[in-house]
């Protein structure tokens, strides 16, 4: 069950810097280059083919108008997602939810699909076993990224496409109906509690 700042006991072990992120780190502080920086560090620990990218470069730019191709494209990119992304999404952010404080690229992480992001909150705020409400409809092809990766199970928070009494909208989520699914799911003794 989450505790400690809302991160699972497994999200915490994952956080831990582990040898692999530290060594990352080091090579990120000081890269080898061959003209200005020849003392530096060769990353010999990411798979990343960087002896032939001539041969990508000159096969690209053939096909592409002769228009040129980053070295730095056809690599491995920041974990987090490209920083000029995050930055833009930072400030777009910022504006469109007017945000309270400013948002900042470092505080942003860019991931391929909901699937993905899904998975990966599963994995860092629930426990094994715990449960999480989420409104129905949804889009049920989270089910198994949150099952598989975080051994999590939905919990429904039925929501109707007619219009309840005292409503003015359907599928209104409500306090009321979180707290009947909250209910739901401790009977069934399977959700986090922050």
């Amino acid at each position: 069950m989450a505790a400690e700042g809302d991160m699972s006991a497994r999200g915490r072990r994952i956080g831990d810097d582990s040898a692999l992120d530290c060594s990352s780190s080091i090579y990120e502080a000081d890269p080898y280059d061959e003209c200005t920086n020849p003392q530096g560090i060769l990353n010999l620990g990411t798979s990343e083919n960087k002896l032939c990218f001539d041969l990508i470069e000159d096969w690209f730019n053939r096909r592409n108008g002769g228009k040129s191709i980053a070295p730095d494209l056809l690599q491995y990119s920041c974990v987090q997602g490209i920083e000029s992304f995050r930055e833009e999404i930072a400030k777009f952010l910022t504006d469109y939810t007017r945000a309270p404080k400013t948002l900042h690229s470092e505080e942003i992480i860019i991931m391929n699909g909901c699937c993905s992001i899904f998975a990966a909150l599963s994995m860092v705020l629930f426990d094994p076993g715990d449960g999480y409400l989420i409104p129905t409809p949804y889009y049920g092809g989270v089910n198994p990224y949150m099952d598989l990766y975080g051994e999590v199970q939905a919990v429904h928070v039925h929501l109707d496409s007619k219009i309840s009494e005292g409503e003015s909208l359907p599928f209104r989520l409500t306090v009321d109906k979180l707290e009947s699914g909250m209910q739901h799911a401790k009977e069934k003794v399977c959700f986090a509690t922050f």
